[in-house]
């Protein structure tokens, strides 16, 4: 298996890009390129922002966290079929089935275990009153910072450019710490666009 796709997690292209290792510029520049090489992965190597050994840690690493992310949601339906499409920036060495099998368990079994087990995709979370006076590391305030209450684990993930799984742990941790709490439903369905705060009823706003 050389690649996994989820819209649950984020792939290559969003590890690479959003965690900065890569910039918008060189990724376009470097997709035009390959356009002839049909080697993406050459055409980043050769710009001198992400060496190979990079790039396919990374690939491999959006394996892995796109089959946890595929077991720790809901599969309403599936198909099975074949596909003629080729993953830009697939992992060469590949997984077996068996081993990615194993790893997403074992991460499955992980997440369960936390003092405070967090769902990716239905728990929100927002800074406590102390989270701002801590002295946290440089990770946990990237989280922080991107915790507004209308986001979960799968949101901060894709802002902050890493793992699902990474980003999934360490909020669970930062709720142990009191730095995190899971939002209030008024909290995470909260409107804030055009100068809304929430949604108020008909019989406030009178008649139409």
């Amino acid at each position: 298996m050389i690649a996994v796709e989820s819209s649950g997690s984020p792939g290559v292209e969003t590890l690479l890009l959003s965690s900065g290792r890569v910039s918008a510029e060189d990724w376009t520049a470097a997709l035009v390129e390959s356009v002839e090489t049909r080697c993406l992965q050459s055409a980043l190597v050769a710009r001198g922002t992400v060496g190979s050994a990079e790039v396919q840690l990374v690939a491999m690493a959006a394996i892995q966290d796109g089959a946890f992310a595929a077991a720790a949601g809901d599969v309403e339906r599936y198909v099975v079929g074949e596909s003629a499409d080729v993953p830009l920036l697939p992992a060469s060495g590949g997984v077996t089935p068996e081993l990615l099998l194993s790893e997403t368990a074992r991460r499955l079994d992980a997440v369960a275990s936390l003092p405070f087990p967090v769902s990716p995709y239905r728990d929100r979370v927002v800074p406590t009153g102390g989270a701002e006076s801590a002295a946290v590391a440089a990770e946990w305030r990237e989280i922080i910072a991107q915790a507004t209450g209308r986001r979960n684990a799968r949101d901060i993930a894709f802002v902050v450019g890493r793992s699902l799984y990474s980003v999934t742990v360490e909020i669970s941790r930062m709720l142990g710490e009191g730095l995190l709490e899971i939002a209030s439903p008024a909290a995470s369905f909260s409107i804030e666009h055009w100068g809304l705060t929430a949604l108020r009823s008909r019989a406030e706003t009178g008649p139409v």
